[in-house]
């Protein structure tokens, strides 16, 4: 026992080392990251075409196009590219205002259209394809692919717009607020987007000469002959993150990507369910590491290490010297929580259930290990 008690207490110490380190870097980081805020008015000159790809999204819809509708400006577009949908989609576009695009390519509205997608052929994701189709009808200088499960706040086109254009971006990706609607959101929710940001540092991501990516998926503006001369969303067809896949390209062409702050300007709510929350961030894991499963399984190690085993040890030691460094650790990995959900603006009380949130975690990434072993598929819905 005496043996089993050192180890743990030498386990400790080093967990502690790590929480010390994790959170310098992550303030280091959180200096050096871009961020996007609010300045109205500004000025920019190229024409945007909003691309937004739907399958079942009579929830959010609305919701996602209407702030949309009012910043447009002269030659701006909203593309709506709907997938099969089977509920109520293509009907609230139509309320809305918006024209289907007609097989020889017109629509009376020319600002507010949307297309409906034939079949996905084989080898590309519904996505990947929907958007594809979309790029085809569109007019723009820059492409702005969004998901129907975004908020945008008045002005946040222009805001993002002129912050590419006077950095001369070939590429802008954005992290949103973190908008939730139920329990297992505000647990999973903000301690997600915390791990995306350990394991995909932004000034990495921003870094020419590393080799490091990422992208989102959820707002991505990316100029018009940028993306046609990487081959555009062809090009990663099969991709099942794409955002990941174009700033990859983007990197590797030697063009400027970036990725920034974005929760001022808009936010998303991902996931409503607990099942939807498992199998999203399972697929996200799956595919962020490629479907290599030792990378997963190490993820998943280190947050069972990290996150969960402090509060697992401290059930079992009562007193001593290792129950002083379970409770300078939990400290430390409640403050790191909070401060994560206080960036992503989500309710900073609920970081008390990190070790929840973590032991979570630590099944999804397993349960993604497993789907990287067995070579299993997955789909866009």
């Amino acid at each position: 026992m005496q043996i089993l008690a050192t180890a743990i207490t030498g386990l400790l110490f080093f967990l502690l080392a790590g929480w010390i380190y994790r959170s310098g870097r992550a303030l280091s980081e959180l200096k050096q990251a871009p961020a996007l805020k609010l300045k109205l008015p500004v000025s920019r000159t190229g024409r945007v075409s909003v691309l937004i790809p739907a399958k079942n999204e009579e929830k959010n819809i609305a919701d996602c196009v209407r702030p949309f509708l009012s910043q447009l400006h002269e030659g701006d577009e909203i593309l709506v590219i709907n997938n099969y949908s089977e509920d109520r989609t293509e009907t609230i576009l139509r309320e809305l205002g918006a024209d289907e695009i007609l097989p020889d390519g017109s629509g009376r509205n020319l600002k507010f259209r949307y297309l409906n997608t034939p079949q996905t052929p084989e080898g590309w994701t519904g996505k990947n394809f929907a958007l594809h189709l979309g790029t085809q009808c569109a007019s723009g200088d820059w492409f702005f692919f969004t998901d129907a499960d975004t908020r945008h706040e008045p002005g946040s086109v222009d805001t993002a717009l002129a912050f590419a254009e006077a950095r001369q971006l070939d590429l802008l990706t954005l992290l949103p607020r973190c908008i939730t609607g139920s329990f297992w959101e505000d647990v999973i929710q903000p301690c997600a987007m915390g791990y995306m940001g350990l394991w995909f540092p932004i000034r990495k991501v921003n870094d020419p000469a590393s080799k490091a990516y990422f992208g989102n998926g959820q707002y991505l503006l990316i100029r018009a002959d940028h993306y046609r001369k990487i081959g555009g969303h062809a090009a990663v067809k099969d991709a099942f993150l794409e955002d990941f896949a174009l700033m990859k390209k983007t990197k590797e062409t030697g063009a400027w990507g970036m990725c920034a702050f974005g929760m001022e300007i808009y936010g998303t709510r991902m996931y409503d369910s607990f099942d939807a929350l498992w199998r999203g961030w399972r697929r996200i894991f799956l595919h962020a590491f490629e479907q290599k499963p030792w990378p997963i399984l190490r993820r998943a190690l280190s947050v069972f290490l990290f996150s969960l085993f402090p509060a697992l040890a401290l059930l079992t030691l009562p007193h001593g010297l290792s129950l002083s460094l379970c409770l300078l650790i939990l400290a430390i990995v409640f403050a790191t929580a909070a401060k994560t959900h206080a960036i992503v603006k989500a309710k900073k009380r609920y970081a008390l259930l990190h070790p929840l949130a973590a032991l979570v975690f630590t099944g999804i990434l397993l349960d993604a290990f497993r789907m990287a072993i067995l070579k299993h598929p997955t789909r866009w819905r």
